[in-house]
């Protein structure tokens, strides 16, 4: 008797047990997995491009500002800045394309690179600033996806930035806030002359080594 009663016991706790483990593995199947709102907030920023590279109107006012802190006028000779302004501006803008100079710098000294070809490069830069006849697409945010991306963000503002491309650092003016580039410059394009008549051309051309609104990546 003693016998069939421990039988039944242990028949009992098996069945019991074997309940609550079929039990577990159906709810550990079944109940769906959730999310925090924190972790879903963040997932939702980063999938529009948002989150810790965001810039805001108040970040560009600031980057603005600190470009008028010098005398103006143009670039020093010799710096990678008016090198890349003569590069990419000393020349002729045409709906075909940017058409480069070709001709014998004015230096001085003669065939070099000097502060008249500077000065008709910065010319001709503060023309495009106001007047782009080219303008790359950036803007929503840090990493979207280039169907995103907008020539023009309505905001007033205008930019030069920088990125290396397969022939070396290479720079294009923007019209919405170039995420992930090298911004140098940016100025109202209503007023462009505020920007050249104060900026700080140091300061600009630390802004090389910076990337804006995006992970900070050496590229020279």
């Amino acid at each position: 008797m003693v016998r069939t009663s421990n039988r039944l016991l242990v028949s009992s706790i098996l069945c019991v047990g074997a309940f609550v483990l079929t039990r577990f593995a159906l709810e550990a199947f079944v109940a769906p997995r959730t999310t925090t709102p924190s972790l879903q907030s963040k997932l939702q920023l980063k999938a529009r491009g948002g989150g810790e590279y965001d810039i805001s109107d108040a970040d560009i006012q600031n980057f603005y500002n600190s470009l008028l802190t010098g005398a103006g006028g143009d670039p020093p000779k010799g710096t990678v800045l008016s090198e890349l302004i003569v590069k990419f501006f000393h020349g002729d803008f045409t709906p075909q394309g940017f058409k480069r100079y070709s001709g014998l710098w004015k230096g001085p000294p003669p065939g070099n690179i000097g502060k008249k070809d500077i000065a008709v490069g910065v010319a001709k830069l503060k023309e495009q600033m106001a007047n782009p006849m080219f303008v790359t697409k950036a803007g929503v945010g840090y990493g979207v996806d280039e169907m995103q991306k907008v020539e023009d963000d309505g905001k007033g503002w205008v930019w030069l930035a920088a990125e290396m491309s397969p022939g070396g650092l290479a720079v294009e003016l923007f019209k919405s806030v170039p995420y992930g580039k090298r911004a140098i410059l940016v100025a109202k394009q209503s007023n462009v002359d505020e920007l050249f008549q104060k900026v700080n051309w140091d300061t600009a051309l630390a802004n090389i080594e910076v990337t804006f609104g995006g992970p900070q990546v050496k590229q020279r």
